[in-house]
């Protein structure tokens, strides 16, 4: 990765300043969200619930779509093929993803449109949002269609990045088919939950292949070797891969794609497709740990340590899921926050490196996979248990219904998990923030 051309590292740069500038946008409405959550607090906050369902909405669209994809943009610049046709298209594609989130933070700025909290990709009702969302889309989609030719690589890490950019290609067919298959004059609530929920099941699926680069990259630089041997772990990069690829069909054979049969359609899709790749290459990573070393003061060793951890508990947790309460944030802040571990690792350990700005292995550098990693986990813990007792989820104030003491502490522990998580994001942010803004490079890796 250190002999990147001078275009590709100004692209690289590029997309990581776009993925943690985001990142930190969504840290700041994050302490805003978990803070409207928290009893008592919640009273003396001056904005109202109508501020907590558009900060909700654009702070998933910012930590989870814009931030992973922004990643896989990044990913791309350090993995495609060198040649000026790539590095055209790369800036190009850079242009339009940066663009595109500025158009879409526009409407949640000035107030404007309503907040429509649908699974995968909620949005904010405004022309402006939606043609932001497209533009993003379109960005990173450039990025991805330079990784095509990396399918022939017998490299685990290129040839999963790879993979992660032809089912984000997958993905966007399904929004794109929704899109035009959805009737006109259709309820805003039920076409937004529809044009979203076939391709957000295979953003699943990405956003996975993107843990799984993680893991693979950082055993690689911990411990010498990936998870699992190297054929392995390219059949478990594929299997993902070739799931998302045929699920475009699904609106084919899937039925009437408002009906209960396509929606379940999808669901089983992730059932099938999902959970044994990463399972697979869990467990090798977990043996490899085992087999050590485990050197605690590693920054690679914590982020996949914790990573798997993180992730495994929040998979644990899916098996468990109510049907509208806070159990299911519970499984997916998790399970994404063993993502974004992973994904802490590769940036500040390859991704930085790759540019010339190393990050040593001080204490602070530990730091922050601690507070984000237990954070999390308390954090997930607190809406298991309000769950349990029955708290409904993307609500806040007296629609929570904290009637009880459980309710109450459970909530509560969900505040202070979220000033944890919230506090290792920060470090983390800023340590990458201030190394990418700093002009020129440094000697030496990290």
């Amino acid at each position: 990765m250190s002999d990147l051309s001078a275009a590709r590292r100004a692209e690289l740069r590029g997309w990581a300043l776009l993925a943690i500038g985001s990142l930190a946008i969504a840290g700041l409405l994050a302490l805003a969200l978990g803070l409207s959550r928290t009893p008592k607090v919640q009273d003396w906050l001056p904005w109202g619930p109508h501020f907590f369902y558009r900060a909700l909405v654009t702070h998933v669209v910012l930590s989870f779509e814009v931030w992973f994809l922004a990643a896989l943009g990044a990913l791309s610049a350090m993995a495609a093929p060198p040649c000026p046709k790539g590095d055209a298209l790369g800036r190009v594609a850079l242009i339009l993803g940066s663009l595109g989130v500025l158009l879409l933070l526009i409407p949640a700025l000035a107030d404007q449109g309503e907040p429509s909290l649908n699974n995968y990709v909620p949005v904010v009702g405004h022309r402006l949002f939606y043609i932001g969302l497209g533009v993003h889309a379109a960005g990173v989609a450039l990025a991805c269609l330079r990784l095509l030719p990396v399918l022939k690589s017998h490299m685990v890490v290129p040839f999963g990045i790879a993979c992660a950019g032809l089912a984000y290609l997958a993905s966007l067919a399904c929004f794109l088919i929704a899109w035009a298959l959805i009737p006109a004059g259709t309820d805003a609530d039920l076409f937004n939950e529809r044009v979203f929920w076939g391709g957000g099941h295979v953003l699943q699926l990405v956003n996975t292949m993107i843990l799984m680069i993680a893991w693979q990259a950082l055993s690689e630089k911990h411990f010498g070797a990936g998870p699992v041997p190297a054929g392995l772990g390219r059949a478990c990069f594929a299997a993902l891969a070739l799931f998302a690829v045929i699920s475009p069909l699904i609106y084919a054979v899937g039925g009437d794609v408002l009906g209960l049969e396509h929606r379940q359609v999808f669901t089983r899709l992730l059932w099938v497709g999902l959970p044994l790749p990463p399972l697979v290459m869990g467990m090798g990573l977990a043996w490899r740990i085992v087999q050590g070393p485990r050197d605690w003061r590693s920054p690679a060793f914590l982020s996949l340590a914790l990573s798997l951890f993180v992730f495994a508990i929040g998979g644990f947790a899916g098996f468990f899921l109510g049907v509208a309460d806070t159990r299911t944030p519970s499984h997916y802040h998790a399970v994404i926050g063993g993502v974004q571990l992973g994904l802490m690792g590769v940036v500040l350990l390859h991704l930085l490196p790759a540019l010339g700005r190393n990050i040593g292995a001080g204490r602070g550098v530990r730091l922050q996979f601690h507070l984000y990693g237990w954070g999390q986990l308390v954090h997930a813990l607190g809406f298991f248990l309000a769950g349990a007792a029955g708290v409904p989820r993307k609500t806040t104030g007296v629609d929570q219904g904290l009637n009880t003491l459980w309710k109450k502490v459970s909530m509560g522990v969900v505040g202070m998990g979220t000033g944890l998580a919230v506090l290792g994001g920060v470090i983390f942010v800023w340590m990458a923030l201030s190394r990418l803004l700093k002009r020129g490079e440094e000697g030496g890796n990290a």
